[in-house]
């Protein structure tokens, strides 16, 4: 591919004088950031150049550098109409990254060939040429700073790296950000904050033999990482659970996350320790959960990561932490290249590489374990899930198994509700797992303690979530949009949502007149046209049925298309598993290609929709005013003309907004039908 294409919207300034600059277009100095309520500049540097990506030779966009206690933020100093993404955030700008999304900080020669990892509390040089920053979701920007002043590029670094990997997280800007926060959230969505929540999930799944216990809120807690309201069979005493977690890691032991009326459940736990009795322990609270089925089944239980109390595995079990975090690097490798000669380098070794990786192979072993938990569950035997603390893999096995059986999870809401209760009631680790400091932990404990697991076990989560999108392109009320704005999203600790490692830790801040702030109130950071692009034009809503009507299955079901039913039988083979191109390869100039990608069906079936709408609205005109000859039909405008990674990519111009909204794309919906056009193999 021609390079001078992906340039043509940058200006070198590399050894032109900033005073000219500042003559012609207005001066560097007068450039300032947009601020939020609580956040302060604490590192300037002007007559800085923002890099092309993927540029090879030396040019980019003049203007000023700026790190705030929230953000990294870019000012260019000739400002343009299509410096926006199709996507408008309102707390986060274009050239703007939170800094709790910033992955690594490199310095660079100026340009973007020679790089050095820059560590916290490494000696910063007084003249720095450039530095290169590779965020968390793959997006990879490069400065220079050879037109500063001496010393203010070492201000930003220094800045950068004190604010960016924080010591203490009570440092995050989530505990100053100041702005009032009003909630909006949905009616129908269940946050499984308090007992009655749990209550409401109980019955909603008519699983009359499981029982509330609060034992957990209580002096007597014995899971310390989940909330204060667990579901336990009814017949086992609190007594009995208090005795038996001794036995498990973290105190996991077996807890009700969602059954059906027919009376199989599923239910996550934790390995089990070491200990003479606890292979006897195991077994008295399996025989109260066999007890708990009405036909007296025993339940069937799913070792993620291989038995280790008998030491049994194989080849299908998901790996360590320290692994999947390996794994993941070497697919962020490959999709964050440094130049334009990389990016071809590894595009003639793009599928070895990405075998090397193992990440699919990964994804594709949770949706295998969920799929076969799915199956036990349809033909009425209850399921255990089994691994480490029970925080992880858990978390993503039986997610993905809900979605498989139960429709009202595959809605906005009901997915939101699902995150709420999986990952947030049931505690994961958002802190350890995202590389932030530990609630309580002080400069002096991390100094001493091993640094914590860091692990993206919610991004293979979401993974696993768009590759059933990809099979299933009716069942899902929303979109890959909302999958990658929610990992975005996940990035942007300016939210309470991903932001404590349990429960009990959040509590702590609130009673610390900490401000929650839930992710899940979009309209906080998007227009209305923009929340439009998570709903899927193709859902097809379920009928309303009871539990036990929804959930029953008969012996076949279609792999092509949800089941009258509701269950989903996925491809569990490695090669109908896909490499997620909107979320990592979004950023790759070279892959952004006009008229191409998975989006364009969903404008397609925007336009199409809306059409029928139009239609049908022209009908019922005609019949209430009984005219004949009808008013003159003006159809919808086609679909607008946008590139691959469309909203994520900068806009051509305001045609494409205009052809939205006379598409009438207001909370409607979309996403993918066909597989995206690689351009991979593609010649020049």
């Amino acid at each position: 591919m021609n390079e001078k294409k992906l340039v043509q919207n940058f200006k070198s300034y590399i050894n032109v004088s900033s005073v000219g600059n500042g003559e012609k277009n207005g001066s560097v100095r007068d450039l300032k950031p947009k601020l939020l309520n609580g956040e302060m500049i604490v590192g300037t540097a002007h007559s800085v150049v923002m890099l092309t990506p993927l540029g090879e030779l030396e040019r980019g966009r003049f203007g000023a550098l700026f790190v705030t206690n929230y953000k990294l933020s870019f000012v260019p100093l000739d400002s343009s109409p299509n410096d926006e993404y199709g996507q408008r955030n309102n707390l986060v700008g274009v050239f703007d990254v939170p800094l709790t999304c910033v992955g690594a900080l490199w310095l660079t020669d100026g340009g973007t060939t020679r790089r050095r990892r820059l560590m916290p509390r490494t000696d910063i040089p007084v003249k720095l040429k450039g530095i290169q920053l590779v965020c968390k979701n793959m997006k990879v920007i490069s400065f220079n700073f050879a037109n500063s002043p001496l010393g203010t590029a070492r201000q930003v670094v220094m800045a950068l790296l004190h604010h960016a990997f924080p010591k203490r997280h009570d440092l995050l800007f989530a505990f100053e950000y100041r702005e009032p926060y009003y909630p909006t959230l949905p009616s129908d969505m269940n946050m499984f904050h308090r007992p009655a929540d749990w209550k409401r999930e109980l019955e909603r799944c008519e699983c009359p033999h499981w029982r509330i216990t609060c034992i957990n809120g209580t002096s007597d807690a014995f899971m310390l990482t989940a909330g204060e309201t667990l579901i336990v069979p009814s017949s086992v005493l609190d007594y009995n659970l208090m005795e038996s977690a001794r036995h498990f890691r973290s105190g996991r032991v077996p807890v009700w996350v969602w059954g059906r009326a027919e009376g199989a459940a599923l239910l996550r736990s934790g390995e089990l320790l070491p200990t003479e009795l606890s292979a006897t322990a195991e077994s008295v609270l399996l025989e109260q959960v066999r007890r708990s089925h009405p036909k007296l089944t025993p339940p069937y239980v799913i070792y993620l990561c291989g038995n280790s109390y008998t030491n049994s595995s194989s080849a299908n079990v998901l790996p360590s932490l320290a692994m999947l975090n390996s794994s993941y690097k070497k697919l962020a490798d490959l999709c964050t290249p440094n130049t334009l000669s990389q990016f071809w380098m590894q595009d003639s070794q793009y599928y070895s590489i990405l075998e090397s990786s193992r990440w699919l192979r990964y994804v594709c072993n949770c949706i295998t374990f969920a799929d076969d938990a799915a199956r036990h569950i349809v033909d009425n035997v209850t399921v255990v899930l089994q691994e480490g603390d029970g925080v992880d893999y858990c978390a993503v096995v039986s997610c993905i198994t809900q979605l498989l059986l139960d429709p009202h999870f595959r809605t906005l809401s009901g997915f939101q509700s699902l995150i709420q209760k999986e990952w947030l009631a049931l505690g994961h680790p958002f802190c350890d797992r995202f590389g932030l400091p530990r609630p309580g932990t002080t400069k002096e404990d991390m100094d001493k303690s091993p640094p914590s697991q860091s692990a993206p076990v919610f991004l293979l989560f979401l993974d696993c979530v768009w590759q059933l999108q990809s099979q299933f392109p009716s069942a899902f009320q929303f979109t890959e949009t909302y999958l990658t704005t929610l990992w975005d999203a996940a990035n942007n600790h300016l939210f309470d949502t991903f932001l404590f490692n349990c429960p009990r830790d959040r509590d702590l801040a609130v009673m610390k007149n900490f401000t929650q702030r839930p992710i899940w109130d979009w309209a906080e950071q998007f227009s209305e046209q923009d929340i439009a692009l998570f709903y899927n034009p193709l859902y097809v809503g379920q009928r309303s049925t009871t539990p036990s009507q929804r959930l029953s299955m008969s012996s076949v079901c279609s792999r092509k298309s949800a089941s009258e039913n509701g269950r989903l039988e996925p491809c569990t083979n490695i090669a109908a598993i896909e490499v997620w191109s909107q979320c990592y390869e979004r950023w790759l100039p070279p892959l952004d290609a006009p008229s191409a990608g998975r989006v364009q069906y969903f404008l397609y079936n925007c336009s199409v929709k809306a059409q029928i709408q139009k239609l049908n609205s022209h009908l019922s005109s005609l019949s209430i005013m009984n005219d004949r000859n009808g008013r003159d039909y003006e159809p919808p405008p086609s679909p607008p003309a946008v590139t691959r990674f469309y909203p994520f990519s900068l806009k051509t111009g305001d045609s494409v907004a205009r052809s939205l909204d006379a598409m009438q794309v207001s909370l409607i919906d979309a996403t993918q039908l066909l597989d995206s056009q690689s351009l991979l193999n593609a010649p020049d």
